[in-house]
C-alpha cells in the first residue's frame, strides 16, 4: 500500500486530502507542520510527502533537506496558494518533484499524486541503488560535499577533491572515497580521475545536495 504524509496547517483541507486519498486506498498519515512531517519520517518510510508552502515554523521547501535525508527516494509535492513560476522552479531546485496550486479538486490531487509516484519509481528503477549503502555514506558530512563538489566540477583528481573538500589526511580522505565507491556513488574512470556514477548523480539531485 502507498504510504502518504501531509504537512498541511488549514485542518479543513487537510481533512478533505485525507478523505480523498483514504477513498483511493492510499494509507495517510497527515500533520499540521513541517516540523512533525520530519518526525514522522524518521519513524515511518513514506512513498510520497505533500507538503504546504506556507505553514507556521518551517516551510515546506525548508523541510525537504530534512526529508532527503531520511528518505532520498520519497517523491515531494509542494502545496501552495501562491504559485507563481519562481515559486515553482525555486521549489524544483531544492528537491521538490512537483508543484500544485490552492484550491484544487479531487482529479487533480490524485494525478500529480500518482504521476510523481511513478516518476521517482521510475528513476530509482533504472540506478543500481543498495539504500542502506546509501543513507550510511550519506550520514558523514565529508562524504556529502564530497558528492557536491563532484556534481559541480564533474571530474577530479584525488589531490584537488581533497582541497576542494578541505581535507589535508589523505589516508582519511581515502577511506570515506572507499565508503562512496561501496556505495556506487563514486568511481574512476581509465584515467584514475573520481566521477559521480548514474546512481550518484540521482541521489546527489533527489537528495537536494546540489
Amino acid at each position: 500500500m502507498v504510504k502518504v504524509l501531509i504537512a498541511e496547517d488549514d485542518i479543513e483541507l487537510r481533512r478533505n486530502m485525507v478523505d480523498i486519498l483514504e477513498i483511493e486506498g492510499y494509507q495517510v498519515t497527515d500533520v499540521a507542520s513541517a516540523e512533525l512531517a520530519i518526525n514522522a519520517c524518521e519513524q515511518q518510510h513514506y512513498d510520497i510527502a505533500l507538503l504546504d508552502l506556507l505553514m507556521a515554523g518551517m516551510t515546506g521547501v525548508e523541510a525537504i533537506s530534512n526529508l532527503r535525508q531520511l528518505n532520498p527516494f520519497m517523491a515531494v509535492v509542494i502545496v501552495t496558494a501562491y504559485a507563481t513560476v519562481d515559486t515553482a522552479v525555486d521549489a524544483m531546485k531544492k528537491g521538490a518533484d512537483s508543484v500544485i496550486t490552492k484550491p484544487f479538486n479531487r482529479a487533480e490531487l490524485i494525478i500529480t499524486l500518482k504521476r510523481s509516484i511513478e516518476e521517482k519509481q521510475l528513476l530509482k528503477a533504472n540506478t543500481d541503488i543498495d539504500p542502506d549503502r546509501v543513507y550510511g555514506a550519506l550520514a558523514n558530512s565529508l562524504r556529502r560535499e564530497t558528492l557536491r563538489q563532484l556534481g559541480q566540477h564533474k571530474k577530479i583528481k584525488f589531490m584537488d577533491l581533497c582541497r576542494l573538500v578541505g581535507v589535508e589526511d589523505h589516508t582519511k580522505f581515502n577511506f570515506h572515497l572507499r565508503q562512496l565507491k561501496k556505495a556506487g556513488l563514486v568511481m574512476q574512470n581509465e584515467n584514475k580521475i573520481y566521477i559521480l556514477t548514474n546512481t550518484g548523480q540521482f541521489v546527489l539531485q533527489n537528495h537536494n545536495l546540489a
